[in-house]
């Protein structure tokens, strides 16, 4: 004859049941955002915020800067406005400090 658990012990597992689902679907939910966030990554790299046009990297001195040819706009990356900064004294500086923390 089939020994029943106690009720102690079916709370005991349904929790355990529960808890594992509940991982499984946080997982899930986590490989989602970050698909999503690798394919909002894909869709808008390279793209102008302003037109959503195509950007092209230019030179400018030893840094390379994106431009829109499209709006004229022009995009810094992390660091570049820095780089660009400690190179150019008088206006230019002036008007980076602005954008500066």
């Amino acid at each position: 004859m089939p020994v029943k658990p106690s009720s102690s012990e079916e709370e005991y597992f349904a929790r355990q049941e529960a808890e594992r689902r509940r991982k499984l679907a946080e997982e899930r939910q986590a490989m989602l955002l970050a698909e999503e966030r690798e394919r909002e990554r894909a869709l808008h790299f390279m793209k102008c915020p302003k037109c959503g046009m195509q950007l092209e990297e230019i030179a400018f001195g030893e840094v390379h800067v994106d431009k829109c040819f499209s709006c004229e706009g022009i995009w810094l990356d992390k660091g570049e406005i820095d780089a660009i900064q400690g190179r150019e004294a008088g206006f230019m500086g002036r008007l980076l400090n602005v954008f500066r923390q």
